[in-house]
């Protein structure tokens, strides 16, 4: 069964990898992964679209297929919206397992990611909890004791 992962990019890369690294280490190593990018973040999406396929394959995953779509403004809550149905409805289609990671990126595209995950009823929706202590750190350093993946599916 193909496995989808739905992110978007930030301004660091740990945000965007590590919520998949702790996927990853729990179970769920996606086949595909769409990314939102904006001209803003460039630089980073593009190393967090490498690093995502070096973390699935570690984690025994197939190279997964990453997708990164760029919106002209990060504020564009049209694009955002239309970027995330898009990307839930060829999952759906496609009849695979759907994640939503809401933790990398503005609060706003947080916000949306998370009423799409719900409206939607994926099968995962995740945000990791890290402490402060650790922020801007990579999965493999940063101490199991202060990373939290949060199912939101589980949750509510």
């Amino acid at each position: 069964m193909d496995r989808v992962w739905i992110t978007n990019g930030s301004t660091s890369v740990g945000p965007v990898v590590n919520a998949l690294a702790a996927a990853c280490h729990e179970g769920y190593r996606p086949t595909d992964v769409y990314v939102l990018d904006n001209p803003g973040i460039t630089d980073v999406t593009d190393a967090a679209a490498s690093m995502i396929k070096t973390v699935v394959t570690a984690n025994g995953g197939a190279e997964p297929t990453v997708s990164v779509e760029t919106i002209a403004e990060e504020r564009d809550f049209d694009a955002i919206v239309a970027y995330l149905s898009g990307a839930i409805e060829d999952a759906r289609d496609a009849d695979a397992e759907i994640a939503v990671d809401v933790t990398p990126g503005r609060k706003f595209w947080s916000i949306i990611g998370f009423r799409a995950g719900l409206e939607y009823d994926v099968d995962h929706l995740y945000y990791v909890h890290l402490d402060g202590d650790y922020f801007g750190e990579s999965y493999p350093t940063i101490p199991r004791t202060a990373i939290d993946l949060v199912d939101f599916t589980e949750v509510l």
